[in-house]
C-alpha cells in the first residue's frame, strides 16, 4: 500500500510540471502501466491492452491450410464418394467446402468476441459438454458407426470437449496459479476433470479422444507452472500398468505385434496401417501427381478422413509432405507465440491450450499413418473430411485471433 502512495506521488510530481500544464491528465492504462485496484479488501494487478490487428501470420496460415485440405479432400475422396454415393464423386468436398465456408465466417465473427466472455461463463460450457458426452453413449440416442457410438445429430461432443477442458484449465489457473504446485491442488480439480472426460470418452469408445484430452490438460499445466518432477510417479504407473496388460491380455500383444509389423495380418488388423505404408512409399520424392494416387481406389481405407495424409504422399510425395508439415509447425509457432506475449494469465493459457491442441492432433495423425505409433482415429486438422472437428477448429483459431489483438507491443515488434 505504502509503495502504491509513493508511486502515485511520483507520478504528481512529474505530470505537475510546464512540459504537463497543458495536457489532460492520463491514466495508468494509457501510459502503458499497470493499473491497481481494489478487489474484496485487496490489491489486484490488472493491465489494459488496447485492441490492434490480428496475427497476420496465423490467419494466412490457417487458409492456405483449409485451401489445400479441400484439393487434398477432392482427390483423396472422389473414389470412395462414386462408389459409395451412387456416383456422386463430389459428395465430401462439397460438404466439406460448405461447412468451411461457414467456418472461415465464424472465425472472423469470433475474432471480434473478446477472450475474456469464455472465463466469465465457463461454468455452463463445462456442463453443456459433459451433458453431451453423456447422452450420446446412450444407447438409441448417440449414433453407432464403426464400432463407437460418437455422434449425437451428426454432432461429435468429443470435440467439444476439447475445448471445455482448454477454457476449464485456463481459468482455474488464471484464477489460483499457485494450484498447480501442489499435488492436491492438481488432484482437485484438474485430475478430477480429466477423470470424468476420460471415462465418459471411453464408454464411446474414443481412444484418440481420451489422448488429446489430456495431453492438453498436461500441455496447460506445465505452461501454468507444474512440478516437472510429478511426471515421474505419473510415468511409473503408466508404464507398470501398460506392462501389466501386456502380459495379462492376449489382444493387446496382438496390437503391439501388428503395430511393429502391419504386415504380418494384412487380412485384419494390419490392414490399415499396412496400406498407409505402401501409399507413402509409393510417392517417393515427388509423388505420382495430383489426382493420380492408386491407394485411393478402395485399398487404403478412409482415404478421406484419418489416412488422408498418406494419399496425399502418394500423390505429392515427400516435397508436398514436407510443405504441408512446414505449414502446421509454423502455424504452431505463431500460436505459442501469441501465448507468450499474451496480456493477462488467463489468455496465455487459452492461447496455449488451442496451440497445444492443435499440436498433438497433427503429431497423432502423423505418427499414425507413418507406423510411429498404433492406429487410432485420429484426424488431420483442415485437411480430414469432418463437420464437427472443422468446424471447431476454424472456431478455436478465431479465439487465437483475438488473443493475438491483444498481444504486447514489444513482442509484436519481434519480428
Amino acid at each position: 500500500m505504502a509503495t502504491t502512495t509513493r508511486q502515485a506521488r511520483t507520478v504528481r510530481r512529474v505530470t505537475a510540471g510546464p512540459r504537463y500544464a497543458n495536457r489532460p491528465a492520463m491514466r495508468a492504462e494509457e501510459r502503458g502501466e499497470t493499473a491497481l485496484q481494489p478487489s474484496d479488501g485487496r490489491f489486484r494487478e490488472r493491465t489494459r491492452v488496447r485492441a490492434h490487428a490480428w496475427d497476420a501470420g496465423i490467419f494466412f496460415s490457417v487458409m492456405l491450410l483449409l485451401a489445400i485440405g479441400l484439393v487434398a479432400l477432392f482427390s483423396a475422396s472422389y473414389s470412395t464418394g462414386y462408389y459409395n454415393f451412387k456416383g456422386d464423386s463430389l459428395h465430401f468436398v462439397t460438404r466439406q467446402g460448405m461447412v468451411a465456408v461457414a467456418g472461415v465466417v465464424a472465425m472472423i465473427v469470433i475474432s471480434k468476441v473478446s477472450y475474456k466472455l469464455y472465463a466469465r461463463f465457463y461454468k455452463p460450457f463445462l456442463a453443456v459438454s459433459v451433458v453431451l458426452l453423456i447422452l450420446v453413449a446412450i444407447p438409441g440416442i448417440g449414433t453407432w458407426y464403426n464400432g463407437a457410438r460418437r455422434w449425437l445429430f451428426g454432432f461429435q461432443p468429443s470435440e467439444l470437449a476439447k475445448l471445455a477442458v482448454i477454457v476449464c484449465f485456463a481459468y482455474w489457473i488464471a484464477r489460483d496459479a499457485q494450484s498447480v504446485r501442489s499435488f492436491k491442488g492438481l488432484v482437485r480439480p484438474y485430475g478430477f476433470l480429466l477423470a470424468v472426460y476420460v471415462v465418459l470418452l471411453a464408454l464411446e469408445p474414443h481412444t484418440s479422444a481420451m489422448m488429446i484430452v489430456c495431453g492438453i490438460g498436461v500441455c496447460i499445466l506445465v505452461a501454468g507452472g507444474m512440478r516437472l518432477w510429478y511426471f515421474v510417479p505419473i510415468g511409473v504407473v503408466g508404464a507398470g500398468t501398460l506392462t501389466a496388460f501386456y502380459f495379462m491380455f492376449s489382444h493387446v500383444r496382438d496390437r503391439f505385434a501388428v503395430w511393429l509389423d502391419p504386415f504380418s495380418d494384412m487380412t485384419d488388423k494390419g490392414f490399415q496401417g499396412a496400406m498407409s505404408q505402401i501409399a507413402i512409399g509409393s510417392g517417393g520424392f515427388f509423388g505420382f501427381g495430383l489426382g493420380q494416387g492408386r491407394q485411393k481406389h478402395l485399398y487404403l481405407p478412409e482415404p478421406q478422413n484419418d489416412f488422408i495424409f498418406a494419399s496425399w504422399c502418394e500423390e505429392m510425395g515427400f516435397i508436398g509432405a514436407l510443405l504441408v508439415i512446414l505449414l502446421f509447425a509454423y502455424l504452431i509457432y505463431r500460436g505459442f507465440r501469441v501465448a507468450r506475449a499474451a496480456p493477462d494469465k488467463f489468455s496465455a493459457m487459452l492461447a496455449t491450450g488451442i496451440t497445444a491442441k492443435l499440436a498433438i492432433q497433427t503429431l497423432m495423425n502423423l505418427f499414425v499413418v507413418t507406423g510411429i505409433i498404433p492406429v487410432t482415429g485420429a484426424a488431420l486438422p483442415f485437411f480430414s473430411y469432418g463437420g464437427t472437428a472443422l468446424l471447431m477448429q476454424l472456431g478455436e483459431m478465431g479465439i487465437l485471433l483475438n488473443i493475438s489483438r491483444y498481444m504486447r507491443i514489444d513482442a509484436r515488434n519481434e519480428e
